[in-house]
């Protein structure tokens, strides 16, 4: 980021933010399989949690029911053991995929929300670059 751009930017919290159509149903997934802390809510239209990592949030929007959920966003997580996570996920209950191995470089496991949306925990195996 520039001098300029870094200037005007927080850089002490980034925020993550996905729609959901059933708030309630929504927190209450992400207490019961995750165990996040809201910091932010609920309220019926936004509720925030912290993320493990000082400054990350994940937001909840209601989205009107006319509007189409936007499903482009994804949060990554990481972890030393994505194997341990997937039984630990399994056992609250979540729906997971398979873990993906790509390219040997990093294991990922899609965990999806009670509103379709999806996170990925990754395991990074042989990580090139920064």
């Amino acid at each position: 980021m520039n001098k300029q751009m870094s200037a005007l930017i927080n850089t002490d919290t980034v925020m993550f933010e996905y729609d959901v159509h059933d708030m309630n149903r929504a927190v209450q997934w992400y207490q019961d399989i995750f165990g996040f802390d809201v910091v932010y809510g609920p309220t019926h239209c936004h509720t925030e949690f912290a993320l493990p990592l000082n400054g990350a949030r994940l937001a909840l929007s209601l989205a009107d029911e006319t509007i189409r959920i936007q499903m482009g966003s994804r949060v990554f997580l990481t972890t030393n053991d994505v194997q341990a996570v997937e039984a630990y996920l399994k056992k609250k209950g979540a729906r997971t995929k398979s873990i993906e191995n790509t390219d040997n470089v990093v294991l990922i496991l899609w965990v999806e929300d009670s509103e379709g949306n999806y996170l990925a925990i990754e395991q990074w195996l042989n990580r090139r670059g920064p």
